[in-house]
C-alpha cells in the first residue's frame, strides 16, 4: 500500500469520526465484500439477522485474508476464514473453530457501525475508542430514497468540509448570488453548523428556469459526514444533501454525493404549471433534476481540492473568521499518536 502522502496536510489523513462504508440496498444478505477504508482492507458484510459487520481483512488467528477476492466467504452469516475455516460472527467473535474449541478467544478487530436511513457508517479512532458522538437519525420524517454518486479525489475530508463554511466562494465558483450569512457559526462539542441564504437559477436559460431563494443550513458531524439542507418555504421545498468524505489510503478519499427530498407542497411557486403534473412523476423529476444541479455545483469543487496547497497560515480576511473557526473546531478529530 502506498504510504500516505503527509506532504500535503500537517495532520493525520485519517481524522476521528463516522465514516460512509456503504448504501443498505448495496450489502446483501450473503454476500461479503472488501475494500480499502481508512488505510485498512476491511471486508463488511450482513448477516442474516440482517445486522451489518464492517471488520479488518486479517484474520487473527495465523494472518489469512479474509477479502473474498482471496478466499474469504460467508456461510450462514459467518465469515469462514480460507485458511482453517475458522467462522466469525458480527461481533468480530470466533464461534467456531474445524479443529474443536480454541485454547484462548480469537476475534477480529470490527469497528462500530450504524445503519441509519438506507446509509450505513462506521466509527475510526486510531486507538479504538468506542464513539464519543452519533450520526443524525436519517430513518425520521417522510423523506424520499437517496439518489447518490461518488467519486474518488486526491484531497483530504477536512478540506472537503471547509467549503461548507467558506461561503465567499459560493458566488465566483457556482455562481450564486445575494450570497448572506444568517447567523454565526455554530459549535457544538463535535457538531457544527452554518447558516446562509442565496439565489440559485435551475435550468437550461434564462428564460426557461427555476428562480431558488433558498435558505440553507450545513451540519457537520466530525469531518467526515456534511448534510446540507436547502429550503424554499414559499414553495414548500425541503431537501436534504449528504456530503461524504471517507479517507482511502492516506492520499485519496471516496467522496460521495447523496440526495433526497420531501414531496415539494406548492410546485408552481418553482415554475407555473409544474402542480399540473402527477405528483409522483414531478417529485421524481425534481429530485433527477436538483440531483445533478447539486453533483455538477460540487464537481466544480474537485479541481480546486486535488490540486490546492493547505496554509497553516492563510491570508484570510475579516469577513472569512468562520474559516479559522472551523479549523479550531478539526482539531479536537486528531490525537497525538497518529
Amino acid at each position: 500500500m502506498k504510504e500516505p502522502d503527509q506532504r500535503r496536510f500537517p495532520f493525520s489523513p485519517f481524522p476521528i469520526g463516522w465514516y460512509w462504508v456503504e448504501f443498505s440496498e448495496n450489502v446483501k444478505k450473503g454476500q461479503l465484500q472488501s475494500k480499502t477504508w481508512l488505510g485498512q482492507r476491511t471486508v463488511y458484510w450482513r448477516d442474516d439477522h440482517g445486522k451489518v459487520c464492517l471488520a479488518n481483512a486479517m484474520c487473527p488467528h495465523l494472518g489469512a485474508n479474509l477479502s473474498p477476492s482471496f478466499g474469504g466467504k460467508l456461510e450462514e452469516g459467518l465469515l469462514v476464514c480460507p485458511f482453517h475455516g475458522l467462522r466469525y460472527n458480527t461481533t468480530g467473535q470466533c464461534v467456531h473453530s474445524p479443529v474443536g474449541e480454541l485454547s484462548r478467544p480469537v476475534s477480529l478487530k470490527t469497528f462500530p457501525v450504524c445503519e441509519t436511513g438506507g446509509v450505513i457508517f462506521a466509527y475510526w479512532h486510531p486507538e479504538g475508542l468506542e464513539p464519543e458522538w452519533s450520526v443524525p437519525d436519517l430513518d425520521d420524517g417522510d423523506w424520499s430514497r437517496f439518489v447518490y454518486s461518488a467519486r474518488e479525489i486526491r484531497t483530504h475530508p477536512q478540506e472537503t468540509s471547509e467549503n461548507g463554511v467558506d461561503i465567499t466562494h459560493l458566488p465566483y465558483v457556482h455562481g450564486y448570488s445575494n450570497v448572506e450569512s444568517l447567523e454565526p457559526l455554530h459549535i457544538d462539542g463535535h457538531y457544527l453548523r452554518n447558516r446562509f441564504r442565496l439565489t440559485r437559477l435551475v435550468g437550461p436559460s434564462k428564460h426557461l428556469c427555476m428562480k431558488l431563494d433558498v435558505h440553507a443550513t450545513v451540519s457537520m458531524w466530525g469531518v467526515g459526514y456534511s448534510m446540507i439542507e436547502p429550503v424554499m418555504q414559499d414553495a414548500g421545498l425541503y431537501i436534504r444533501q449528504l456530503a461524504l468524505c471517507t479517507p482511502i489510503d492516506g492520499e485519496k478519499v471516496n467522496f460521495v454525493m447523496a440526495m433526497q427530498m420531501k414531496d415539494v407542497e406548492r410546485p408552481n411557486v418553482l415554475m407555473p404549471g409544474l402542480g399540473l403534473m402527477p405528483k409522483r412523476l414531478l417529485n421524481a423529476l425534481l429530485l433527477k433534476i436538483f440531483f445533478k444541479v447539486y453533483v455538477q455545483d460540487i464537481s466544480q469543487d474537485f479541481d480546486i481540492w486535488e490540486n490546492k496547497q493547505y496554509l497553516i497560515y492563510p491570508r484570510l480576511d475579516a469577513s472569512e473568521s468562520s474559516i479559522i473557526h472551523f479549523r479550531r473546531y478539526c482539531e479536537q478529530f486528531y490525537t497525538s499518536v497518529e
